[in-house]
């Protein structure tokens, strides 16, 4: 794995987390969770959140893969 594919996988990790903790904000400090629409924009930022940090950490563990060899 290359460095240059870690540094953009990174930046998505973050971008992920930061949309996670809004999705997760919205849900404990506000009203929105009891209405349809909050109920989707909270799921909505939730998912992609994690969809967004997944592939980082098993590109870390590929890195680390080939260089145990």
């Amino acid at each position: 794995m290359q460095k240059s594919v870690i540094k953009p996988l990174k930046i998505l990790h973050w971008l992920g987390l930061s949309l996670l903790l809004s999705g997760v904000g919205i849900y404990f400090l506000s009203d929105l969770s009891q209405q349809v629409e909050g109920m989707v924009l909270i799921a909505c930022l939730s998912g992609l959140g994690m969809v967004m940090m997944s592939p980082f950490p098993i590109a870390l563990f590929l890195e680390w893969a080939q260089k145990q060899k």
